[in-house]
């Protein structure tokens, strides 16, 4: 349906009548300036409010669609094939015309914001479902403790090697490996496992409890910053 054609159709119809837009709107049950996006081709009346102005107009709803009178019976049966035509016409088809139409590019544009809207949607229900556990290689830090004045620092290198910085206490360190999200460490003194969780990793203390870090200090390169640390201090 041509909505240009429509709506300069329902001008003409409501003019021969003598009605104004608003009373053309309290005759079908719409504002006037609904009536006015009809009659400036903005906006496509539904079937059944075609069909109720078609009855007010003293038209066929065939006549409506065609956006003109159809004086004979020749006339409506070539309408009629006509939309037949268009109602039997392949997706395809369909869609050869309407690029005719409107080109390429809107087309591109639509299909482009789809995949990437999916693309998000999809990346935020995975990640909701399947949080993202970090690697083990790099820094890692506990939050500032303002009761006992000290920070923690770890650093898994991507060689292996395992440092571990308790200020004011001695340098720990050893070798790694991980294992998904299990990383076992073995230093001199002992043998223990971490967890990576999300974008921290989770270390037993000694006393039966866990110390959280996390991620960032130093970067992804096993190169970690120390307080009071001499580099020298890092070789076994």
């Amino acid at each position: 349906m041509d909505q240009v054609k429509v709506g300069g159709f329902i001008a003409q119809l409501r003019r021969e009548k003598g009605w104004t837009q608003e009373e053309l709107g309290e005759r079908v049950g719409v504002t006037n300036k609904t009536v006015s996006r009809w009659e400036n081709g903005n906006y496509m009346p539904s079937i059944e409010l075609l069909t109720l102005m078609g009855r007010e107009f003293d038209v066929s709803l065939n006549e409506l669609i065609e956006g003109r009178r159809l004086e004979s019976e020749e006339d409506f049966r070539a309408a009629a094939d006509e939309r037949l035509a268009k109602a039997l016409r392949s997706p395809g088809e369909r869609l050869r015309r309407w690029l005719e139409r409107y080109g390429v590019f809107p087309a591109v544009t639509v299909i482009l914001c789809v995949v990437i809207g999916l693309c998000f949607w999809w990346q935020h229900s995975y990640t909701q479902a399947h949080p993202m556990d970090e690697s083990a290689a790099g820094s890692w830090c506990t939050d500032w403790n303002g009761t006992t004045g000290r920070e923690e620092y770890l650093v898994f290198g991507v060689d292996g090697a395992y440092y571990r910085y308790r200020q004011f206490e001695p340098l720990e360190y050893g070798r790694y490996t991980a294992d998904g999200p299990v990383v076992t460490v073995e230093t001199r003194e002992r043998r223990f496992q971490a967890l990576i969780k999300g974008h921290g990793i989770y270390l037993p203390d000694g006393e039966g409890r866990l110390t959280a870090y996390e991620k960032g200090l130093g970067g992804d390169e096993g190169v970690g910053v120390f307080i009071n640390v001499s580099p020298d201090d890092f070789e076994e």
